[in-house]
């Protein structure tokens, strides 16, 4: 038996296919490690990267586990979401598109919804045109759902579990799922969720990162995306494609994007800074040892105006 072979058998098989994985580089996160600004215990974990030959998942091994990740954010201070983010930087705009141009109906629910900035955008936004459009959440942060209903939205609970499926008030034309994706210890079971409170031909509209970026490609397992704890699976356009035939769901629109629109100056440094860490440490520090052990022992820089999310949506049936 080859090593590729001993190493798949010994995987933790992917959480939406249980299909046998391959490991394919260490994880390193920030020290110490925090998790929506509150410090997590990770003790002496030695994380890997994993993916999926079948469904193309990228994932994090072993998992955090939830009711951990769940802790800090029911601790976080709402001081941890800016509480007015540009609306033009943080794509509130593209997100409004993608809601107008494919809803059928008039009730959106926000899964992690935070202090409710983006609900509170399309509530001035949407609500210029037709004031019948309804504004719900979902937060497990105690301070941001304050902040959230203080903004006018209904916070309903903090996850799905505190939703009942055969009420129809819990039917949404609309669900948001908005740097949520990368969260989920168990990503099949929410989606399955998520379709169970879609109304007919409702829609789901999220934003996550898509592995299938040139830069995640460059620094592989060590891309900054990996590096925050509570990001625990990673996908690509195949693996919604994969998901939405599990679920019957169709996808209409996937598009690559930034996480956030930034300035030319912004985009030149990052691109340089993560072009100059990922050749280093592609060639291995070029044999010098205190170049190596800073690239195994430190995360590459931060890459937001990197293109490495996707933006899609999935429709239920008619």
């Amino acid at each position: 038996m080859n090593a590729d072979s001993q190493d798949t058998d010994k995987t933790t098989p992917c959480p939406i296919c249980t299909t046998p994985s391959q490991a394919i580089g260490p994880i390193i996160h920030h020290h110490p490690p925090t998790v929506a600004g509150v410090e997590i215990d990770l003790g002496d974990t030695v994380f890997t990267m994993r993916r999926c030959p079948n469904c193309a998942l990228q994932y994090k091994d072993p998992p955090i586990p939830v009711e951990a990740l769940v802790a800090c954010y029911t601790k976080a201070s709402s001081d941890h979401w800016e509480h007015d983010p540009s609306p033009r930087k943080r794509r509130f705009d593209d997100l409004a598109r993608c809601i107008t141009t494919n809803a059928s109906g008039k009730r959106i629910l926000d899964v992690g919804c935070a202090n409710g900035a983006l609900l509170h955008y399309l509530h001035q936004t949407l609500h210029q045109t037709d004031p019948k459009w309804e504004y719900f959440g979902l937060e497990p942060g105690q301070a941001a759902a304050q902040t959230a209903t203080d903004r006018g939205v209904t916070i309903l609970g903090a996850l799905f579990d505190d939703l009942d499926p055969n009420n129809p008030e819990h039917q949404f034309d609309v669900i948001l799922a908005i740097d949520v994706l990368e969260h989920l210890v168990d990503p099949k079971a929410f989606m399955q969720q998520a379709a169970r409170h879609l109304a007919l031909n409702g829609i789901f509209v999220a934003l996550t990162g898509d592995t299938d970026a040139w830069g995640w490609k460059l620094q592989g397992s060590r891309y900054w995306y990996c590096n925050l704890p509570e990001h625990l699976v990673f996908y690509r356009k195949p693996t919604i494609e994969h998901l939405a035939k599990q679920l019957d769901l169709e996808l209409i629109d996937y598009q690559r994007i930034s996480h956030m629109r930034s300035k030319p100056s912004r985009i030149i440094r990052d691109l340089v800074r993560n072009m100059i860490w990922g050749i280093c440490w592609r060639a291995r520090g070029f044999g010098i040892p205190p170049l190596r052990r800073s690239l195994d022992t430190n995360p590459p820089p931060g890459w937001l105006p990197h293109r490495d999310h996707m933006l899609f949506v999935l429709r239920s049936p008619h």
